[in-house]
């Protein structure tokens, strides 16, 4: 991938397939074959055209937030947020919504997606002295909501950054948060990584491994298996590095598909 501000950018390779036989979870009605770029544009003041809002607390269980789930009108195949400016092209990606934050790192969602308003932060917590402490804190937020517990999200996919300037050393840092994210009612589920895949977002390079969660405590929402994606590169003008993470979650009736998580994937664009 290589986009320019004001160009759309070139495609990167399709991602190697996975061999998880899981069937759907329904974020999307067709399948995108094709996707092109997603273009950015980097606002000459830096100012935010889209108002921040009151960040909701990050979740005690993955993935959910503890306030309501962001408002579908906030989807849009533009997105405007902390002096950059994403699209996608509805030619090529119908009903698919931009999102990004002050990273500048940008990506898109399938239409059964939500986008969060500009400034909307959720995550992953966990119980300690203090009451709740924060696991991992992402912006530029996307979810699906789940249909057995609409206050919960099953999918849920963000930015966030990483002091390590080293993306492998960062990636290795981001892996030790998954099994704290899927520990519930103090049960620590198993957690297999994928061979680590590196790969290119315009001209940074960028490492990825995809986690299989299971065994995960499952309640009345959410069954007991998970993926977790961890994609790491570098950013122009950001110090150390920028993590882009996905989270599917297995509800009481939906499993996930995780081809979702290479077709969002795909979709990464640097603003250089």
């Amino acid at each position: 991938m290589d986009p320019r501000n004001e160009n759309q950018g070139n495609r990167p390779g399709q991602p190697r397939g996975n061999s998880w036989l899981w069937i759907s979870l329904v974020i999307a009605a067709v399948i995108i074959v094709v996707l092109s770029a997603v273009v950015i544009t980097q606002l000459k003041d830096g100012g935010t055209e889209t108002s921040a809002t009151t960040s909701p607390r990050p979740s005690t269980s993955a993935p959910q937030s503890t306030g309501a789930q962001p408002a579908p009108t906030n989807a849009s195949p533009s997105m405007t947020c902390e002096g950059f400016t994403a699209n996608v092209d509805p030619n090529s990606q119908p009903g698919w919504h931009a999102t990004i934050n002050h990273f500048g790192l940008a990506y898109a969602v399938p239409p059964d997606w939500t986008v969060a308003a500009c400034g909307v932060r959720m995550g992953w917590a966990k119980p300690c002295p203090e009451g709740q402490c924060v696991i991992r804190e992402i912006g530029a937020v996307a979810t699906v909501a789940n249909p057995s517990c609409p206050k919960q999200n099953l999918a849920m996919a963000g930015v966030t950054g990483s002091k390590n300037p080293d993306i492998r050393a960062a990636l290795d840092e981001e892996t030790k948060t998954v099994s704290l994210i899927y520990t519930q009612n103090n049960q620590a589920p198993k957690v297999e990584f994928a061979p680590v895949r590196e790969f290119t977002i315009g001209t940074h390079p960028a490492v990825q491994t995809v986690a299989t969660v299971t065994d995960i405590a499952a309640d009345a929402c959410n069954g007991s298996r998970a993926f977790h994606s961890m994609v790491v590169t570098t950013v122009p003008n950001v110090e150390g590095s920028v993590a882009f993470l996905i989270s599917l979650r297995e509800g009481v009736n939906v499993s996930p598909k995780p081809n979702v998580i290479n077709t969002i994937v795909e979709t990464l664009r640097s603003p250089a």
